[in-house]
């Protein structure tokens, strides 16, 4: 008689095992979060000293470029006192933190990185940068703004950040919607039977028919 060979399967290793859902988009929110902050700070860096605060620099055309300025309000030019944005950055934090782990879109995790990283790259100007001569101590600093289109409130790479996060993140939880609606809509429903029509009874497994 021929005896069936074992078939072993050695398990793979913990370094080779793929990362858990939730943990793969904790790792890609934190991922975008950490590259944007770092993009936006170092680009602000280039414009504080390669710009002329005030003076506009033409890139495409008269009307995109650079101009450096100082923003005491918040992204876009929107005014507000300082502590509201330390106090919204607090809240994207926590929201954020409570989200990540809980998605299961890469995509989502994305576009809740760029939210953490738009709010924190803003937050360090407040609290780190000068602002110009005239700009208050620390906790109180200004957001260094660099990018111009026409008249639209000048904005950074934070902004741009905040902008494109909150889109993908409305896109992708619209379209996890569409996706959940789909299946109960195509389901067919039982129609009941016409007004006076007896509806034979189930003679069950066990029941003789006739």
């Amino acid at each position: 008689m021929r005896r069936d060979a074992d078939l072993t399967v050695e398990p793979a290793s913990a370094a080779d095992a793929p990362l858990p859902r939730p943990r793969r988009s904790v790792a890609v929110g934190l991922g975008v979060a950490a590259v944007f902050v770092v993009l936006d700070q170092v680009t602000k860096a280039i414009a504080e000293n390669a710009l002329e605060p005030g003076r506009f620099v033409p890139w495409l055309g008269p009307n995109v470029g650079w101009q450096l300025v100082y923003n005491p309000g918040g992204a876009f030019g929107l005014p507000a006192p300082s502590w509201i944005f330390l106090v919204v950055t607090v809240l994207v934090v926590v929201i954020v933190a409570r989200a990540l782990p809980r998605t299961s879109s890469l995509w989502q995790a994305g576009a809740y990185g760029l939210l953490l990283s738009g709010a924190i790259g803003n937050v360090i100007d407040r609290l780190v940068r000068d602002g110009g001569p005239d700009a208050p101590s620390f906790g109180g600093g200004e957001v260094v703004d660099f990018v111009a289109w026409g008249t639209f409130p000048r904005f950074n790479v934070a902004d741009s950040a905040i902008t494109v996060g909150f889109a993908l993140l409305v896109l992708t939880l619209w379209r996890d919607e569409r996706r959940t609606e789909g299946p109960a809509a195509e389901e067919p429903v039982a129609e009941d039977p016409p007004i006076g029509e007896d509806v034979p009874d189930d003679p069950g497994p066990d029941r003789p028919t006739g």
